[in-house]
């Protein structure tokens, strides 16, 4: 018996001792000897309670037999160790017992199960596939014990190649033991066909342009023979170069002139005739090219960032201009990133920045505009995380009015579809009834205190809608039901018209909607007319019906500040209506002509005495730590930074277009403002990047430790390809340099970021990275030599048992534990209920008798007393007769 609070027993004689000594001393309302009967079956009943509060349960062994094979199927696993392994599993069932239980498994990167454990099973054939990418034995076996009763004998059979590429077995295996489960250990042969792999590629941490940096490029193979090397070094160049491949290990060294700057990325492939496998025949390095820092710009819409490229080249930055945010490998190669009007990445993207700041320690720049920040909802991301300024919707209080002039053509044209090119088509839709629906549905999307108008327009132009406050429903169906196509188009006197209105608006969101065909003979007016209504802080947005020259309504909405629609899906315009009167109307946007105003100071803003006027912002809320070096409107951050994990993050608010920041594009204090700008969110050891590079399955870290004293010391942050993050202490190999490792077994982009203390308070960060280009499972490693023994000894299992003794016991016996507690305790209350009756209930001789009586039903008990009245009758009558034949004998006696 075993107890799960042994030490609760120790409660059984106290108990008992405060039983009697309360009985001992309390008033007894019963016959002395019923007193202590009670007291009695009171201390069964405590120490029963007591007893299964220590949980007892009653342990038993069984001899049940449970054998779960476990079968390596990883890549390195060759068609004739299958089959081998299948044979071994079916031979081993033909010697089962009846009652014994089989399973089977398969693993690789997880454990995938292929037979559940099952009595009586005649043969297998294996179906499972686990991912062969990686052999996980660590989590294979610990999986495999979870399947596994915990009664009985218990063993694994282990069918494998003993080359792990990933978790550690024999961790698992001392679990196992702990259970009572031993693990058998079969070897197999790897499947080791002619195979030459590139193990690394090793480049200098930094070299300068127009230097040659060698490439120590290691090359291992089971088989000599000729092979060529292709070096690619990502700037369209290829170098091949002959060599002759020996068997094992070799490194060839390559010069490779540095042209560009920014970054030295180099990509290795190994061809050779007699190789069988590709996976493993590329491996890449990375080297940073000093000079200008290399900045990638990405924007979402092409030509967005022509003026911030062309500004931060001018500065002596190395830009690339990219349509989407790199992938990790990518992103090494920059010193930071200029997120330009991007809308909400994805969750991946974002994840990417975040790590790239955070653990790289990199700069990352986000600028403004009408998909950024709230408008691109930055809050649903991560990316959100990283910025000094909230732009969550909830956290942002104001809203700034609206007005709003819908401007819509009634021109002739106006009535039908200009489709079939050019050709008018009675079948088209109806334009002017379409544009009666979008401005409808618009208008409904203000608010009460909104602002808005509707001008038609032909040969000249009328107020349909007054502008002045939004009106009730029944009054815009009214007006817009009166809107006729016919006469000519005069697109730039009914602008003229609006613009003159919406001056007399100057505390509002000011915005004009054009609905148009663009048929006007004064074409070449329209873009001067916009430039006008940009100059005056209104933001023009166009909306085409996809006919009349649409270069130059496209060219309208561009100087406008606004967006441009072409009008190829007409039936869509209505919802255009709202989702510009929406966009405009949202407070996340705020227009109008605003000049920055001076914050904490910084190197971009120290040089400042005056700006030209922004027209608009997106509004957004500074977090507590951040530092906001410009304000604008209503003391909003317009410029903003802070530190973020290694790296550092600076956000602008307006745009960098010809939208908002039309002067700022022209100014002569741009190109110096955005360059240091940029420069000021730069990692400040990027001239003295760690050595990174992946060998054997290890990403190793070199840092130089020149001029740093005894004292120093330093650490690396190395981020997987999986996204998790770890901190390693760097130990000082000479008196030049800090070295690290760390397990390199996923394929992918490591990014390492060391950080050295020179023992005085002082530390400088830098960053690099290396990609491993192929899974573990084929960088051609050994079988680890002892591997299979150290599992099997330490769960006193066999290292290559014979077939015929698999199902022998194991030498630990699963023991079966039956709890005993709820009995006792059930029996201990029922004791409980005993004493209360003694202490409670005065017993005298014949209750019993009389409870028996009580207890019998009301009929039983009448056929009780009928029996008993039946038989005192029949002894009465018996008595009678006996009397009467004793008279008549005595007078017989008398008469003789």
């Amino acid at each position: 018996m075993t107890f799960v609070l042994p030490l609760a027993l120790a409660g059984i004689p106290i108990g008992v001792w405060i039983v009697w000594r309360i009985g001992a001393a309390g008033v007894r309302r019963v016959p002395l000897r019923q007193h202590r009967w009670s007291m009695v079956v009171r201390s069964v009943a405590l120490s029963l309670l007591v007893l299964a509060a220590a949980q007892p349960s009653i342990v038993s062994t069984v001899d049940d037999k449970t054998v779960l094979f476990l079968l390596d199927r990883s890549d390195s696993i060759g068609i004739d160790s299958r089959t081998e392994q299948e044979r071994i599993v079916n031979d081993a069932i033909d010697l089962a017992g009846p009652t014994d239980r089989v399973g089977v498994g398969v693993f690789g990167a997880g454990l995938e199960v292929d037979t559940a454990l099952t009595i009586g099973l005649e043969s297998v054939r294996i179906g499972a596939v686990s991912e062969g990418s990686a052999t996980d034995l660590e989590t294979a076996l610990r999986s495999a014990g979870s399947l596994l009763p915990s009664e009985g004998s218990r063993r694994i059979v282990v069918l494998t190649d003993l080359v792990q590429t990933s978790g550690d077995a024999r961790v698992a295996a001392r679990e196992l033991a702990a259970d009572g489960v031993a693990v058998d250990v079969i070897p197999l042969s790897t499947a080791r066909s002619a195979d030459v792999l590139v193990e690394s590629v090793r480049l200098p941490a930094t070299v300068r342009t127009g230097e040659v940096a060698t490439a120590r490029i290691t090359v291992r193979s089971n088989q000599a023979g000729p092979g060529t090397l292709v070096v690619d070094q990502g700037d369209g160049s290829v170098v091949r170069t002959d060599i002759d491949i020996v068997a094992g290990s070799q490194t060839v060294e390559i010069e490779l002139p540095v042209t560009e700057p920014g970054a030295l990325s180099v990509s290795v492939s190994i061809e050779a005739d007699f190789d069988t496998r590709d996976e493993n025949n590329t491996a890449e390095g990375v080297s940073r090219v000093l000079g200008p820092a290399n900045v990638a710009v990405v924007e979402a819409v092409d030509g967005e960032a022509t003026a911030l490229v062309e500004a931060l080249e001018a500065g002596g930055l190395t830009v690339e201009r990219v349509g989407s945010i790199p992938d990790d490998g990518g992103l090494l190669a920059f010193d930071a990133v200029v997120l330009v009007n991007v809308p909400k990445p994805d969750s991946a993207g974002a994840a990417r920045l975040v790590a790239f700041v955070e653990d790289l320690g990199r700069g990352l720049v986000v600028i403004g505009g009408d998909q950024s920040y709230g408008l691109g909802d930055y809050h649903e991301t991560a990316l959100e995380s990283i910025l000094p300024v909230s732009s969550n919707p909830d956290d942002l209080i104001r809203r700034q009015p609206v007005a709003e002039v819908l401007v819509i053509d009634t021109s002739g044209s106006m009535a039908r579809c200009h489709c079939n090119n050019g050709q008018f088509d009675e079948t088209g839709p109806n334009k002017t009834d379409i544009s009666r629906a979008g401005a409808a549905l618009a208008i409904e999307a203000l608010s009460d205190t909104d602002t808005v108008g509707v001008l038609s327009f032909s040969s000249g132009y009328e107020w349909v809608i007054p502008l002045g406050a939004k009106p009730d429903p029944g009054t815009v169906d009214e007006a817009l039901g009166g809107l006729v196509p016919n006469g000519d188009t005069e697109i730039g006197v009914a602008l003229e018209a609006a613009l003159e209105e919406l001056r007399s608006v100057p505390d509002a969101l000011r915005h004009i909607v054009l609905f148009t065909d663009g048929w006007d003979p004064n074409d070449a007016n329209l873009v001067p007319i916009s430039r006008r209504i940009a100059d005056a802080g209104v933001t023009l947005s166009v909306l085409g019906t996809g006919e009349g020259p649409g270069t130059t309504l496209q060219r309208m909405a561009d100087v406008g500040g606004g967006r441009f629609y072409p009008g190829t899906d007409l039936s869509s315009v209505p919802e255009i209506f709202v989702e510009e009167t929406l966009t405009v109307a949202r407070n996340l946007a705020t227009e109008g002509s605003f000049y920055p105003a001076l914050g904490v100071p910084s190197a971009t803003t120290d040089d400042l005495s005056s700006t030209p006027p922004l027209f608009g912002y997106v509004l957004t809320k500074a977090k507590a730590t951040a530092a906001v070096n410009l304000e604008i409107g209503q003391a909003d951050p317009l410029l903003a930074s802070w530190q973020r994990g290694l790296g550092r993050v600076t956000a602008w608010t307006s745009d960098a277009t010809s939208r908002w920041s039309s002067g700022w594009v022209d100014w002569d204090g741009f190109v110096s403002f955005w360059g240091t700008a940029v420069r000021e969110t730069l990692p400040a050891g990027r001239e003295r990047p760690p050595e990174v590079f992946v060998e054997d399955g290890t990403v190793r870290i070199v840092a130089s430790a020149a001029g740093m004293g005894d004292a120093a010391t330093a650490i690396a942050r190395v981020r997987t390809p999986n996204g998790e993050t770890g901190v390693i202490p760097m130990v000082r190999t000479s008196s030049d340099t800090f070295s690290a490792e760390a397990n390199a077994v996923i394929p992918g982009a490591y990014w390492a970021a060391v950080t050295v203390d020179d023992g005085s308070g002082g530390s400088i960060t830098s960053g690099s990275g290396a990609v491993s280009s192929y899974e573990e499972e084929f960088a051609f490693r050994e079988p680890d030599p002892t591997l299979g023994a150290d599992v099997a000894s330490l769960t006193e299992g066999r290292f290559e048992p014979a077939v015929g003794s698999l199902f022998e016991a194991a030498p630990a016996l699963g023991r079966v534990e039956r709890p005993l507690w709820p009995l006792l305790a059930l029996v201990g209350l029922l004791a409980f209920l005993v004493d209360v009756a003694l202490r409670r209930l005065v017993l005298i001789e014949g209750d019993a008798e009389e409870w028996k009586r009580g207890m019998t039903s009301e009929t039983r008990r009448e056929r009780v007393r009928v029996a008993e009245v039946e038989a005192k009758r029949a002894e009465t009558k018996e008595k009678a007769v006996a009397s009467e034949s004793e008279t008549l004998e005595r007078l017989m006696r008398r008469k003789r």
